[in-house]
């Protein structure tokens, strides 16, 4: 089930609904959780809650995957974000960062790739590769040890 909402440039697709359609629309997509597409899925942001499918592409500027998604690839023009334990086969961005548990065959990203815990990742291609263990990452001090925090 959909709800637009044209003057804020938003499309709203509710919990566990099937889209059997390529969807294009100009704006943000927020897709809520176990979504499943059948098609691509095509807008300026694209934002998809936990669970959901994605059977074909996801082309946008801004991506926010949520966990445990499933994916065949998303190509963004800016950034790319995949929460923990999603699985995908392509992943193309300016910029892209992977929580952990991810398995994703190919990320090339023009810019950054951060990789923050354990992934699986098959082929990566950036100017910049930053890969951060379990018990560090961005937001965790560098002077901070396990006995101090």
């Amino acid at each position: 089930m959909y709800l637009v909402d044209k003057s804020k440039g938003v499309a709203l697709i509710k919990n566990d609904s099937v889209v059997t359609r390529h969807l294009r629309f100009s704006g943000r997509i927020l897709a809520g959780l176990r979504v499943i597409f059948w098609g691509n899925v095509e807008a300026e942001e694209v934002y998809l809650g936990k669970g959901c499918v994605v059977m074909g592409d996801i082309l946008c500027d801004k991506a926010v995957i949520g966990a445990c998604t499933r994916f065949n690839r998303i190509i963004a023009r800016d950034f790319a974000l995949i929460q923990s334990k999603c699985m995908g086969r392509f992943v193309k961005a300016k910029n892209v960062r992977i929580a952990e548990g991810c398995v994703i065959g190919e990320v090339e990203a023009d810019e950054n790739i951060i990789i923050d815990g354990n992934s699986k990742i098959g082929k990566l291609n950036a100017r910049k590769i930053l890969a951060f263990g379990k018990d560090e990452g961005i937001g965790r001090k560098a002077s901070e040890t396990d006995s101090e925090g």
